[in-house]
Protein backbone atom coordinates (compact mmCIF):
# COMPACT_ATOMS: atom_id res chain seq x y z
CA UNK A 1 0.00 0.00 0.00
CA UNK A 2 2.99 2.60 0.25
CA UNK A 3 3.08 2.90 -3.47
CA UNK A 4 -0.36 3.71 -3.48
CA UNK A 5 0.22 6.50 -1.49
CA UNK A 6 2.63 7.81 -2.80
CA UNK A 7 1.06 7.66 -6.11
CA UNK A 8 -1.63 9.48 -4.45
CA UNK A 9 0.12 12.38 -3.13
CA UNK A 10 2.14 12.77 -5.87
CA UNK A 11 -1.08 13.26 -8.37
CA UNK A 12 -2.06 16.39 -8.96
CA UNK A 13 -5.34 17.48 -10.95
CA UNK A 14 -6.50 20.61 -12.61
CA UNK A 15 -10.04 21.35 -13.68
CA UNK A 16 -11.42 24.68 -14.86
CA UNK A 17 -14.62 26.68 -13.90
CA UNK A 18 -16.51 29.56 -15.25
CA UNK A 19 -17.42 32.24 -12.64
CA UNK A 20 -21.65 32.48 -13.32
CA UNK A 21 -23.82 35.20 -12.93
CA UNK A 22 -25.42 33.99 -9.67
CA UNK A 23 -22.08 32.81 -8.14
CA UNK A 24 -21.88 36.55 -7.57
CA UNK A 25 -22.77 38.89 -4.73
CA UNK A 26 -24.15 42.56 -4.79
CA UNK A 27 -21.00 43.80 -5.02
CA UNK A 28 -20.33 41.55 -8.10
CA UNK A 29 -17.76 39.35 -6.89
CA UNK A 30 -17.59 35.59 -6.00
CA UNK A 31 -20.14 35.23 -2.99
CA UNK A 32 -17.64 33.36 -0.16
CA UNK A 33 -19.77 30.50 0.19
CA UNK A 34 -19.43 29.96 -4.21
CA UNK A 35 -15.65 28.90 -3.37
CA UNK A 36 -16.85 25.65 -1.70
CA UNK A 37 -18.41 25.17 -4.86
CA UNK A 38 -15.64 25.34 -7.17
CA UNK A 39 -13.26 23.41 -4.99
CA UNK A 40 -15.80 20.28 -5.10
CA UNK A 41 -15.42 20.81 -8.73
CA UNK A 42 -11.82 20.35 -8.40
CA UNK A 43 -11.95 17.69 -5.47
CA UNK A 44 -14.44 15.33 -8.16
CA UNK A 45 -12.38 16.21 -10.97
CA UNK A 46 -9.17 14.78 -8.89
CA UNK A 47 -10.78 11.95 -7.99
CA UNK A 48 -11.77 10.86 -11.49
CA UNK A 49 -8.56 11.52 -13.02
CA UNK A 50 -6.83 9.04 -10.83
CA UNK A 51 -8.38 6.50 -13.10
CA UNK A 52 -10.74 4.27 -10.80
CA UNK A 53 -13.21 1.43 -12.05
CA UNK A 54 -15.71 3.70 -12.29
CA UNK A 55 -16.34 7.86 -11.80
CA UNK A 56 -16.79 9.11 -8.38
CA UNK A 57 -20.30 9.68 -9.10
CA UNK A 58 -21.28 6.52 -8.89
CA UNK A 59 -19.69 5.75 -5.57
CA UNK A 60 -22.18 8.37 -4.35
CA UNK A 61 -25.18 6.34 -5.66
CA UNK A 62 -23.15 3.17 -4.86
CA UNK A 63 -23.88 4.59 -1.24
CA UNK A 64 -19.98 5.62 -0.17
CA UNK A 65 -20.15 9.06 1.22
CA UNK A 66 -16.90 11.46 0.23
CA UNK A 67 -17.72 13.93 2.93
CA UNK A 68 -16.32 17.01 4.09
CA UNK A 69 -14.53 16.84 8.07
CA UNK A 70 -12.98 19.97 8.47
CA UNK A 71 -12.10 23.56 5.88
CA UNK A 72 -9.65 25.98 6.18
CA UNK A 73 -9.59 28.71 3.05
CA UNK A 74 -8.01 31.62 2.88
CA UNK A 75 -8.91 34.21 0.41
CA UNK A 76 -6.46 36.19 -1.81
CA UNK A 77 -7.94 38.17 -4.55
CA UNK A 78 -11.44 38.34 -5.90
CA UNK A 79 -13.30 36.47 -8.93
CA UNK A 80 -15.52 37.92 -10.72
CA UNK A 81 -18.52 36.90 -13.37
CA UNK A 82 -17.14 35.61 -16.70
CA UNK A 83 -13.45 34.94 -14.74
CA UNK A 84 -12.55 31.34 -15.35
CA UNK A 85 -10.92 29.46 -11.97
CA UNK A 86 -8.32 27.25 -12.51
CA UNK A 87 -8.41 24.48 -9.65
CA UNK A 88 -5.65 22.68 -8.89
CA UNK A 89 -5.90 19.97 -6.88
CA UNK A 90 -3.59 17.28 -4.91
CA UNK A 91 -4.29 15.10 -1.38
CA UNK A 92 -1.48 16.97 0.85
CA UNK A 93 -2.08 14.01 3.43
CA UNK A 94 -3.39 10.57 4.21
CA UNK A 95 -4.51 9.32 7.44
CA UNK A 96 -6.06 5.86 7.75
CA UNK A 97 -9.83 7.55 7.91
CA UNK A 98 -9.17 10.61 6.40
CA UNK A 99 -7.58 12.71 3.84
CA UNK A 100 -6.42 16.45 3.70
CA UNK A 101 -6.79 17.92 0.00
CA UNK A 102 -5.02 20.90 -1.05
CA UNK A 103 -6.94 23.12 -3.32
CA UNK A 104 -5.47 26.29 -5.31
CA UNK A 105 -7.90 28.29 -6.91
CA UNK A 106 -6.63 30.94 -9.22
CA UNK A 107 -8.27 33.17 -12.18
CA UNK A 108 -6.88 32.68 -15.45
CA UNK A 109 -6.20 35.54 -16.85
CA UNK A 110 -4.10 36.49 -14.49
CA UNK A 111 -3.20 33.61 -12.61
CA UNK A 112 -3.38 35.69 -9.31
CA UNK A 113 -4.77 33.35 -6.54
CA UNK A 114 -8.04 33.86 -5.24
CA UNK A 115 -8.08 31.25 -2.21
CA UNK A 116 -6.60 28.60 -1.18
CA UNK A 117 -8.45 25.56 0.74
CA UNK A 118 -7.02 23.21 3.17
CA UNK A 119 -10.42 20.58 3.47
CA UNK A 120 -10.39 17.06 5.41
CA UNK A 121 -12.44 14.46 3.75
CA UNK A 122 -13.33 10.95 4.68
CA UNK A 123 -15.13 8.01 2.40
CA UNK A 124 -18.00 6.65 5.02
CA UNK A 125 -19.78 3.23 3.91
CA UNK A 126 -23.65 4.63 4.19
CA UNK A 127 -24.98 1.01 4.93
CA UNK A 128 -23.41 0.60 7.65
CA UNK A 129 -22.65 4.20 8.81
CA UNK A 130 -18.99 3.50 8.95
CA UNK A 131 -15.38 5.18 8.37
CA UNK A 132 -13.50 3.35 5.64
CA UNK A 133 -9.74 3.07 5.69
CA UNK A 134 -8.83 5.88 3.26
CA UNK A 135 -5.89 3.58 1.12
CA UNK A 136 -8.52 0.28 1.41
CA UNK A 137 -10.81 2.63 0.29
CA UNK A 138 -8.47 3.84 -2.77
CA UNK A 139 -7.13 0.30 -3.28
CA UNK A 140 -11.17 -0.66 -4.07
CA UNK A 141 -11.42 2.72 -5.85
CA UNK A 142 -8.54 2.36 -8.44
CA UNK A 143 -8.63 -1.88 -8.30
Amino acid sequence: MLGLETKLLEHQDITKVKVRFNDTDAMGIVHFKNYMVYFDDGFVSFMNSLGGKKPVEQLIHEGIALGVKHVDITYEYPASFGDYIVVLTNIEKIGNKSMTFYHELSRESDGKIVAVVKATRFAMDLKTNKLLNILEFFSDFLG
